[in-house]
């Protein structure tokens, strides 16, 4: 056997290297694919929001720190101890909260003075407008006996400037003031340890955890992404649940994360990887297979003389098949390790290239299993093509001329039938495809596609060529008389056709489906994105966002509300300037010209400034039982939510009712935004008599000790919304039974006009998610810039007069204008402004590269071009091995006196003729499957909603592989021809052709 393979050295080689890519193809699929999901765990934590990728334990009874160590795994970072305690100003109304975690000093910057280190010791924000040496004193943190308790004074000393957006905080909205918010608590008071065990109530102190004035400890636990692979994502979720159920084992224990919609999203993600990796797989194994028969059975039939002699020395059948089959088979043994390292080399580099450097690509069982059941493939195929050769008579196996056998269609027919039923079930829907119209499924439509398409040329190129014996009879010249007929007889065309461009089918395929997806990710991304580079941006009001974008030219102030339907509020005009648009969204039109028809004249906003209000009401009697309170509410300058007063609790002997107004209203303008009638009723309450309306017909205002009329439009009842019956003055429901019992100054109108990309028949979100308005587009597009789902852009203005507050699930954004995404970051740094997350298209773009149907159309791609060279190599090895052997043919025709230029026309004809058919065949079916399959083949893990998606070819790709397949195939032929016609020599007569 080691001296068969020796003398059969290059052959033997050749058939090495064919028997390695199977099984490097074979074992690269799971082995990619475990790198894959691991890249998918990492990017999915890293892109996480805090809140997202750990969570955050908080006890006032129990340690949380040593809960949150009872849950561990080597993936979890040790947890962030601390303690706060919410707690009143003495001198003021804000509330502040003091607190210490470990390692607080590294993730501060210090502005003035130094982090505290005794008990009693704090430093403050820049925006808490305290100093360093001053004191500050919380009612909660009192000394000295019971009878003459005393506040603690804390001292200052030093004063921080923090990144809300640093993961050490946990995302939390522990900085207000820092983040422009005036209402609510103060930005944190950052203490030490000490403090919480000199001061205020133990831990676990029962009457202050009853009334809510203890220390709550907390620990932060967080996922390091860089020690997660794709194996602990199960030890992941149990470790989910075991701190979800903290919160219900230990009582007053709470825990909170989001890390449950990561894993959900990581879940979708792999589920959306492995089936079509594996379809791959399969795919390019199958074609090794095809490539180790073909090959293998030249091998075993370069060994043919040597098993018709061991037939003649009298050897039994199984010691026959040993023999014949010992070469091929110890050749496929050492393929396999040679082919597992192989794939694992590639998954490697892949991994490094096209995922994430740091990832650990290991070989698993599956990868070993792989590889294993391709060499099976390849015994299998080894078995199969030496058949022949061992139940071959020994007298024919001599014959120097085979005797002539006729093809049957039969293995045509059946896999034409397949192919058939395969593209009717994906073209007109049922197991493959959904309510989507996508399933990973359609990844075997090329595979069928370019191996029915590669038999089908295999059998059009011998009848061509049979057609045209007559031809070259009497016209070409003898080159292309030989060419022609050694074509349509030549045992090597059938298995160079077929393998070639089957081959060159898949790549074709993942060349067009890699060029069309590509495209499509990045209309989606510049879509979603909205603009090339957006700025997340603390919470605040609108005038201040509008502010911000004044400030930096080249921005756009927007506020996104997710609904449904999605909202998107902005500065109509600068949004123009900055939003990536394609005019065929809008019919052909600019966005400028599309937005100009979304603002409309509105009437004035109430608005008042001063200490007090007064209302002047007609009361209609009130029965027993009914208890009914007027309030006001107002929109206050920097604060996110709305201020309401009782302004009224109306009885039938009082006409004029007074309160006081908001703080915030004494030094600046407040806005009016609807006045309510809230009643309640009693057991003992008259229902038998009806309530009439009480009617609002003045509303006054003082300021500076002056009173002046407020202009609410009270003698218009246009000016409100919805409208009430009645006369002069603006009539409220006192019933509980009914009517309008609120009313808003219509300053909006309803619908509000918008470019909108869904249905008008729903109501839009607003900002404070009440969706109090509906909204009809002026102009429907195709997409709307900065929304990922059906909604609509509004104007920023109108949307802000819908609303009463801020919702928590509107997001603050500075979009910036392309080009000037690093200018405007340090603009929005300069001005003190954090950025609490920064969006590209890129980034866009590259998530959903790392999606599962990306990853997997990375493996399609570098698999199926490997899978194709190795095809066209193969397919020139076996044309010049069919042509070596019809050597001593050439010279006797050269002996005859034929000149060598027909002979090199001849041999140059065979080989470009054959190559070039099975090039352009297998471009042929790469085009056919992707026109076919790629509108039914996932490209995201959740397909979107707006853009349309387009399936158009993307040529360029698709004419450079067609040039290049039709330039490698006339290099190849050339080379291949002049080698043959420079090994012909006259003393091959004297040999026996091999």
């Amino acid at each position: 056997m080691l001296r068969g393979l020796w003398r059969r050295r290059w052959l033997s080689l050749v058939v090495l290297i064919v028997a390695v890519v199977p099984v490097a193809a074979a074992s690269l699929a799971p082995v990619y694919t475990g790198a894959a999901r691991t890249a998918i765990i990492r990017n999915a934590l890293d892109g996480a929001v805090p809140d997202h990728r750990g969570w955050r334990v908080t006890s006032p009874a129990e340690d949380a720190g040593e809960l949150a160590r009872q849950v561990a795994a080597p993936f979890l970072r040790p947890p962030i101890a601390g303690a706060e305690l919410l707690s009143p100003e003495i001198k003021g109304l804000k509330f502040y909260s003091l607190l210490w975690q470990d390692g607080q000093c590294g993730h501060v910057t210090l502005l003035k003075g130094r982090c505290p280190s005794a008990a009693g010791e704090i430093m403050v924000s820049r925006a808490s407008g305290f100093l360093p040496g001053a004191t500050v004193k919380l009612s909660a943190f009192l000394e000295g006996p019971p009878d003459k308790l005393r506040p603690v004074p804390l001292r200052v000393v030093g004063v921080y400037r923090v990144d809300p957006a640093d993961p050490f905080w946990f995302g939390r909205a522990l900085f207000p003031q820092t983040a422009g918010v005036t209402e609510g608590n103060g930005d944190p008071l950052i203490t030490t340890p000490q403090t919480q065990a000199r001061y205020g109530p133990p831990p676990g102190d029962q009457i202050a955890v009853a009334s809510g004035k203890a220390w709550v400890t907390s620990a932060i636990v967080y996922v390091d992404a860089r020690r997660v692979t794709s194996q602990d994502l199960a030890a992941l979720e149990a470790v989910q649940g075991r701190l979800r159920d903290l919160g219900q084992l230990h009582e007053n224990t709470t825990v909170f994360t989001y890390m449950e919609t990561t894993l959900q999203a990581i879940r979708l993600q792999i589920d959306s990887l492995s089936v079509p990796t594996t379809l791959v797989a399969l795919q390019l194994v199958v074609l090794g297979w095809l490539l180790l028969f073909l090959t293998v059975r030249d091998l075993v039939a370069a060994r043919a003389p040597e098993i018709a002699l061991a037939r003649l020395r009298g050897l039994s059948s199984p010691r026959i098949w040993a023999f014949g089959l010992s070469e091929p088979a110890a050749i496929l043994l050492a393929a396999l390790p040679l082919g597992v390292a192989a794939g694992w080399s590639v998954a490697t580099a892949m991994a490094g290239r096209l995922l994430r450097a740091d990832l650990p690509v290991t070989v698993d069982a599956d990868a070993v299993a792989y590889g294993v059941a391709a060499v099976a493939g390849g015994l299998l195929a080894a078995a199969a093509a030496a058949r022949q050769t061992v139940a071959q008579p020994v007298v024919e196996q001599w014959r120097r001329t085979p005797r002539g056998r006729g093809r049957t269609w039969i293995p045509e027919a059946v896999i034409l039938t397949i192919t058939v039923a395969g593209l009717v079930e994906l073209l007109a829907g049922g197991a493959i495809t959904d309510s989507t119209g996508q399933r990973a499924g359609a990844l075997v439509a090329p595979g069928l596609l370019a191996v029915a398409v590669a038999l089908l040329a295999r059998r059009l190129l011998p009848l061509a060529c049979a057609a045209l014996f007559r031809l070259t009879r009497t016209r070409g010249g003898i080159g292309a008389f030989l060419a022609v007929r050694q074509i349509s007889r030549g045992p090597a065309t059938a298995s160079t056709v077929i393998v070639l461009a089957a081959g060159l089918g898949l790549a074709v395929f993942a060349v067009a489906a890699w060029s069309v997806t590509s495209r499509n990710f990045t209309d989606v991304a510049r879509v979603h994105n909205g603009a090339e580079t957006v700025f997340v941006v603390p919470p605040g009001d609108i005038a201040r966002l509008r502010e911000l974008s004044d400030g930096i030219p080249g921005t756009a102030p927007v506020v996104v509300v997710p609904g449904p339907p999605a909202m998107l509020a902005t500065d109509l005009e600068r949004f123009a300037s900055v939003a990536l648009w394609r005019p065929e969204y809008g019919g052909g039109r600019p966005l400028a010209e599309l937005v100009r028809g979304l603002t409309v004249p509105v009437a004035p906003r109430v608005t008042l400034t001063g200490d007090r209000i007064r209302a002047h009401l007609a009361v209609p009697p009130i029965p027993k039982g009914y208890d009914v309170v007027l309030y006001a509410d107002f929109r206050v300058a920097g604060q996110t939510t709305p201020a309401s007063i009782p302004l009224a609790r109306p009885i039938p002997s009082r006409a004029v009712y007074e309160w006081g107004l908001p703080r915030g209203c004494q030094d600046a303008r407040c806005e009016l935004r609807g006045l309510r009638v809230e009643v309640k009723t009693t057991g003992s309450t008259d229902y038998d008599t009806p309530p009439d309306s009480i009617t609002v017909t003045s509303l006054e205002a003082r300021h500076e000790g002056r009173w002046t009329t407020v202009d609410a439009g009270l003698d218009d009842m246009r000016r409100w919304t919805p409208r009430a019956a009645g006369g002069s003055g603006l009539t409220l429901s006192i019933s509980p039974f009914g009517g309008v019992s609120a009313s808003a100054p219509a300053t909006f109108p309803d619908p509000l006009p918008a470019l909108a990309g869904g249905s008008t028949g729903m109501k839009l979100p607003g900002l404070d998610d009440a969706h109090r308005a509906g909204y009809a587009a002026t102009t429907p597009v195709a997409a709307v810039p900065g929304l990922n789902a059906a909604g609509a852009v509004v104007d920023l203005d109108l949307a802000d007069r819908v609303a009463y507050g801020y919702s928590p699930k509107a997001e603050f954004q500075i979009w910036a204008a392309p080009g000037k995404g690093a200018e405007i970051r340090e603009a929005l740094h300069a001005a003190g402004v954090p950025v609490l997350a920064t969006r590209t298209v890129g980034d866009r773009v590259a998530g959903y590269t790392g999606q599962g149907p990306g990853l997997a159309l990375m493996l399609l791609v570098v698999s199926a071009g490997a899978a194709a060279l190795l095809a066209l190599g193969r397919a020139v090895l076996a044309l010049y091995a069919s042509a070596r052997r019809r050597t001593y043919e050439l010279a006797a025709l050269e002996a005859a006196g034929a000149r060598v230029r027909p002979l090199r026309i001849a041999l140059l004809l065979e080989q470009a003729v054959t190559l070039s058919w099975a090039g352009l065949a297998g471009v042929a079916a790469g085009v056919v499957a992707a026109r076919a399959a790629l509108p039914r083949v996932p490209e995201f893990a959740e397909a979107p909603v707006t853009p349309q998606l387009d399936y158009t070819l993307v040529p360029q790709p698709l004419i450079l592989v067609a040039v290049a397949v039709l330039a490698a195939s006339l290099l190849a032929a050339a080379v291949t021809a002049e080698l043959l016609l420079r090994g012909v020599r006259f003393e091959q007569l004297r040999e026996a052709p091999a």
